[in-house]
């Protein structure tokens, strides 16, 4: 993959050198600008009508702003088990006040469904996208369980490149998978 991001062998190299504040300054303020845009040119298309959209938060906000910029959502909702405002302020940043954030007590499964059900509950759409792409695994298991049978598209934040010592993806390869499509993805309607 040919990347041209204007500040990324900069990045890199703070980065790689250990200068990690400074290369998350540059990242936030030049590189993720950058990272956005062309998510958006490469994804924004997937996602015609103003829908919902449901992300689950972990440690990582990038995933989710990506999602969110890309989707448009008329409604957002981010469910997370805990507030770190460093990572409040980094989406405030990027999504404005264009989300209700919903703090859940645990991450087992009958509160992530009970608090999705809630959620199901005040929309009024069936188009509803739930990025499951941030939060601890017991959350994104319980999460896509109750996506599929709700008929929620689920999508993940995949890479497709990944630069091993930072333990990061390549700025810039970042994708947007449909994990389940529920106008696509029904194999027992398929089964014989």
């Amino acid at each position: 993959m040919a990347n041209t991001l204007k500040y990324l062998e900069e990045w890199r190299d703070l980065a790689s050198h250990g200068n990690f504040k400074l290369a998350e300054n540059l990242y936030y303020e030049k590189l993720f600008p950058e990272v956005i845009s062309i998510f958006c040119e490469k994804h924004q298309s997937e996602f015609s009508e103003k829908g919902v959209l449901v992300s689950l938060l972990g440690f990582s906000p990038e995933p989710l702003i990506l999602t969110a910029k890309a989707v448009k959502p008329a409604h957002h909702y981010i469910l997370t088990t805990e507030i770190r405002e460093d990572i409040l302020d980094r989406i405030h940043n990027y999504l404005d006040n264009d989300f209700e954030l919903v703090i859940i007590d645990s991450p087992d499964f009958q509160s992530i469904y009970k608090s999705l059900k809630e959620i199901l509950y005040k929309v009024n759409t069936t188009n509803i996208t739930l990025d499951i792409t941030g939060g601890k695994k017991s959350m994104v298991a319980s999460a896509a369980i109750f996506g599929k049978d709700y008929r929620f598209r689920i999508t993940y934040v995949d890479f497709e490149e990944y630069i091993k010592e930072l333990r990061k993806p390549l700025p810039g390869s970042e994708i947007l998978n449909t994990v389940y499509n529920p106008d696509i993805d029904q194999p027992e309607l398929f089964l014989k």
